[in-house]
């Protein structure tokens, strides 16, 4: 089963709350999901402490590094997507991870010091292709953009010509700025337990989400390039 790997080196660019808006997207399709939590804070179990975690998904501490082969393993055989959330630096168990991997995914800002930062992604996830003899699809995710492209701004706009000008591959859809993304966290359980009364333009993040998920399910189907 396809096992999707989010890593970044640097923190804050929205790496766990990608992971945990794709799982639980796949979850609502009735997918049985397993999310592997291999960042050290833990940030995944915290979440699913909280409750509301939907029955079909299933989150796994990876507490000890020199298992995470064993753990994404295991996972794959009961689960139909297995995602795994690393920590924020490159790593033995970041290549591990990788290398049992079918797609990798690089939450990005729309700065030129994230996408400095990212660079150094990109070049793990090119390394862990070659240590496999094949290549290891991957992808740069835009995340906490504004709403609106109209409102993106020249910073973000040079980031993306710069990531196509270098043949790496943008989805399609960005994840923007959203308070329900961030009251998942807060609040536990999914996109579909909140209420407009909870956070503002939840429809918009719901749909936001969807067609986020939708995409990696494409780029899964039809392959990325390496």
């Amino acid at each position: 089963m396809p096992v999707i790997t989010m890593l970044s080196p640097k923190g804050g660019v929205g790496k766990t709350t990608t992971a945990l808006i794709l799982g639980t997207e796949l979850a609502a399709t009735g997918k049985r999901v397993v999310m592997v939590d291999a960042d050290p804070n833990f940030p995944l179990a915290r979440w699913a402490n909280k409750g509301g975690r939907p029955e079909n998904m299933e989150v796994v501490q990876e507490i000890d590094e020199d298992e995470i082969i064993g753990t994404i393993d295991a996972a794959r055989k009961r689960a139909e997507f297995v995602i795994v959330d690393l920590e924020g630096k490159a790593s033995a168990r970041a290549t591990s991870a990788l290398m049992m991997s079918n797609l990798a995914l690089i939450p990005i800002q729309g700065s030129e010091l994230d996408a400095h930062e990212a660079a150094r992604a990109f070049k793990v996830v090119r390394n862990a292709g070659t240590a496999r003899q094949r290549p290891l699809p991957f992808a740069a995710v835009l995340t906490r953009t504004p709403a609106s492209a109209r409102l993106w701004t020249r910073d973000l706009k040079a980031v993306v010509s710069n990531l196509e000008h270098a043949g790496i591959m943008v989805t399609g859809t960005a994840l923007a700025e959203r308070g329900a993304f961030r009251g998942l966290f807060s609040m536990g359980g999914t996109l579909a337990d909140m209420t407009e009364a909870d956070v503002g333009s939840l429809e918009q993040a719901r749909l936001n989400a969807t067609a986020f998920a939708n995409d990696i399910l494409s780029l899964l189907a039809e392959g990325v390039p390496a």
